[in-house]
């Protein structure tokens, strides 16, 4: 009798139990079913029948369905099985007919499959509906059966094979499970060691950077060298010093010892086969020449290190620049020379006067003593007195380096000074030289050494007329100028306040660059033996700084050179400057400053923001177009020096004025020469703005050469 209630069919011992749930609203059909697995060989069957979807439901929802694990039936095995109560029942399988009261279809298996989503299902149904059983196998079906076909066999089979299906599935679906959860924490670990890895590259790559930064600024490069096999790393760093790309030396020994100079080849490979022979590493210094032509001063320092059976293996050790060391020690010794030439002059410049001052006496006597004296006489006269004086000179200017200039400080009004120095060389210069004067009537008093001063002045006007063998144009020019803040970050020898500026400046042969820093060394001369001391520019620089003043010096090979001496007024004028400074503040106009060295971008950009201007600032040519023209509309002018590396100022306006035809440029430089104003203005510069310039310079020449034009 088959109800709402269990029955065990078959009574076999040792067979394994299957609980089913049957869900069928037909009894008949439902008692034909237990008779037809009673007897079944291989298994027990326990049977759970239900009329309704909705009872298989409650009861799936009360009782703990747990699918038979690793069955496996049995021949041997004879066990008495008790009925379970209700609530306890675990179903191994459910048979479903899918035409129910309240229900109907595949429906039906959804609502099962929701519910016991563990339990494999067979489907019971009347039709022989071949689409419908593919499609409830495709919704979760483990088999399909038609009730007319059923017998015990393939009943007993079906209800195995769903088993056995739903474990397999199952054992399936926890493997994939477990191995899912096995790669993501894999994966996990894997994106933890990666995060390390990226985390430890990027530390070491910051070391390196570091490193590589610090070797730049040290100008130090490393090296290592194979002494067996005789090949070579060389890095970039030390490549560098050497003026070369990387990889030019190419990892031999040979490419490196041809950059040593030739004077110094020899014993730096003496050096080096005297320390592998005494398995030390090489330490010592040599000159080198850069592919410009440049003499620089390398040091090396390095370790050797030997193999098992103690011959020499690999040197490893690193290039350093010592050129700046050198250079200082050359000057110490210099100066330590000047202290012992001062001393020694100090103490025969005495005797010395002692001697020449009777010889000119007598020199200058003799022509009233002897008024018969025939022409040949006199010019010998003439001859001792010449040279008496140029010995009297030299020794002055001896004293003036050496000792340092003492004298009796005056007021002077340095354009009197100037008016005397311009009529004696008018007198006294060739008639190729055409002389220029544009003195500024209001100059302010200094306090000075008239005799001094007087000898700074004609110094230099001398040296232009030997700069000027053939002929040429000497100008002399004086003005007023207040340095303020801004100029003394470009020029590290001006204070704050008012100055007279004297220039002198000549169209001669110039300075080449390598000398340029040399002209005020003592004895240094580039003219011919016997026509100058080389004391001249000393005496003017010691002269010059000991009136609290300094010297700046452009030249340029063939166009030039030009002296500025910058001598402190006595009077303050600075109320004055800035009252007109700040008359010629802006008003909130932007402005594009371009210049390669950076410091003067930030300091000119301090200044013009101080006085209401807007700034931008660019360290090149390429640049500075590319901010003019995301801002071309709102810029009202450019400020750029015409000298800088990768493209230069003459180079960028014209681009510019692709952008803006319109646009209005100064250009800057710190090559006063007329050349160079010239060829700013054929460029289409509106003004010229000569660097170092002060505050009220810098916004004057804005004020005319821009925002006039811009209204």
């Amino acid at each position: 009798m088959v109800g709402n209630g269990n029955a065990a069919i078959g009574g076999t011992v040792g067979r394994p139990l299957i609980n089913i749930l049957l869900v069928e609203d037909n009894l008949a059909e439902a008692r034909l079913l237990q008779e037809i697995l009673k007897g079944a060989i291989l298994s027990r069957f326990n049977l759970t029948h239900v009329q309704r979807l909705g009872e298989a439901i409650a009861l799936l929802k009360s009782s703990t369905s747990i699918a038979s694990v690793n069955f496996q039936p049995t021949h041997s095995q004879s066990v008495n099985v008790q009925q379970p109560p209700l609530d306890t029942i675990l179903f191994d399988v459910i048979l479903l007919d899918l035409t129910l009261p309240d229900s109907y279809g595949l429906a039906s298996l959804d609502a099962l499959i929701q519910h016991a989503p563990n339990l494999p299902i067979v489907v019971l149904t009347n039709t022989n509906d071949d689409q419908l059983a593919v499609q409830a196998v495709r919704q979760g079906a483990q088999d399909y059966l038609v009730k007319r076909h059923l017998n015990q066999d393939n009943l007993v089979r079906s209800l195995h094979y769903a088993i056995e299906r739903k474990q397999g599935a199952e054992a399936l679906r926890e493997a994939n499970e477990i191995l899912e959860t096995r790669v993501q924490e894999r994966t996990a670990e894997l994106e933890t060691a990666n995060e390390r890895l990226r985390q430890e590259i990027e530390w070491c790559q910051k070391i390196q950077e570091r490193l590589e930064l610090a070797q730049k600024a040290g100008r130090i490069g490393p090296f290592e060298w194979n002494v067996q096999s005789n090949a070579v790393t060389w890095t970039a760093e030390l490549e560098a010093l050497y003026g070369l790309a990387a990889g030019s030396f190419a990892n031999q020994y040979d490419g490196w010892i041809k950059t040593i100079h030739p004077d110094d080849r020899p014993k730096t490979e003496q050096e080096l086969e005297q320390a592998i022979k005494l398995g030390e590493g090489l330490n010592t210094e040599f000159r080198i020449i850069l592919p410009d032509g440049e003499v620089r001063w390398i040091a090396v320092k390095s370790s050797l290190f030997h193999d098992q059976t103690g011959k020499p293996l690999r040197m490893i050790g690193i290039h350093m620049d010592i050129t700046e060391k050198k250079q200082l020690e050359a000057q110490f010794l210099r100066a330590q020379r000047l202290e012992s030439l001062g001393t020694l002059a100090s103490g025969i410049a005495h005797d010395l006067n002692n001697i020449l001052t009777p010889i000119l006496a007598v020199v200058q006597l003799l022509p009233l003593k002897l008024p018969d004296l025939n022409d040949s006489t006199r010019q010998m006269l003439k001859a001792v007195d010449t040279s008496a004086h140029r010995g009297a000179e030299l020794i002055k200017q001896i004293l003036s380096f050496t000792r340092g200039v003492e004298g009796k400080r005056l007021s002077l009004q340095i354009h009197h000074l100037l008016l005397e120095i311009i009529q004696i060389i008018q007198q006294t210069l060739p008639k190729s030289i055409d002389i220029n004067t544009n003195i500024s009537p209001d100059l302010l008093p200094i306090l000075g050494d008239a005799t001094q001063l007087h000898q700074v002045f004609m110094n230099l006007c001398v040296n232009a007329r030997d700069a000027m063998p053939y002929g040429g144009k000497l100008t002399i020019t004086a003005n007023n100028l207040l340095i303020d803040e801004s100029y003394t970050r470009m020029h590290l020898d001006a204070s704050v306040g008012p100055y007279v500026v004297i220039t002198i400046a000549d169209t001669g042969m110039g300075i080449p660059l390598s000398n340029l820093h040399r002209i005020f060394d003592p004895f240094f001369t580039t003219k011919d033996i016997g026509k100058g001391t080389g004391l001249g520019l000393s005496a003017v620089l010691g002269i010059v700084k000991s009136h609290g003043g300094f010297v700046d010096v452009q030249s340029e090979v063939g166009k030039g050179s030009q002296f500025q001496v910058f001598l402190p007024a006595s009077q303050s004028i600075e109320s004055q400057m800035d009252d007109e400074v700040e008359l010629l503040s802006g008003q909130q106009e932007l402005i594009l400053v371009v210049d390669d060295e950076v410091a003067i971008c930030e300091v000119t950009k301090t200044t013009l923001e101080a006085y209401n201007y807007q700034v931008l600032t660019a360290n090149d040519g390429i640049e500075a177009i590319a901010l003019f023209a995301e801002h071309k509309d709102a810029i009202s002018g450019v400020l750029m020096d015409i000298m800088m590396p990768s493209m230069d100022g003459l180079t960028t306006l014209p681009l510019l004025r692709r952008l803006n035809p319109h646009v209005q440029a100064i250009a800057m430089s710190g090559l006063r020469s007329i050349e160079a104003v010239t060829q700013a203005e054929k460029q289409g510069f509106q003004s010229f703005l000569p660097k170092p310039f002060t505050t009220k310079d810098l916004l004057h020449t804005l004020q005319n050469g821009l925002c006039h034009n811009n209204k």
